[in-house]
C-alpha cells in the first residue's frame, strides 16, 4: 500500500541552541536558549522562521481549523 503523504513536513519543534528571536513579534518576543521552538522552514529560499511558545501555540490552532474546515469540505 502507498505511503500517506506527509504535507506538514516544513513545519518542526526544536530546542534552541542559542538564543532566537520570535518572527511573528520581533521587537517583544523571544526564544531563550534551551528553551522550544516552533521552526516553519521556507523550501524556495532556504531560510526559516522561528516563533515563541505562545505566538506557536496560536499558529497551530489556526493550522488545526484550517485542517478542520478542509476536512469538512471533503465530507
Amino acid at each position: 500500500m502507498p505511503q500517506i503523504r506527509q504535507v506538514l513536513g516544513a513545519v518542526s519543534v526544536e530546542t534552541a541552541s542559542r538564543k532566537r528571536i520570535c518572527y511573528r513579534d520581533r521587537k517583544k518576543h523571544e526564544v531563550p536558549k534551551g528553551n522550544a521552538c516552533l521552526v516553519i522552514k521556507d523550501g524556495a529560499s532556504g531560510g526559516s522562521k522561528n516563533y515563541c511558545v505562545p505566538c506557536a501555540l496560536e499558529i497551530l490552532d489556526q493550522a488545526a481549523n484550517d485542517l478542520k474546515n478542509l476536512r469538512d469540505q471533503l465530507a
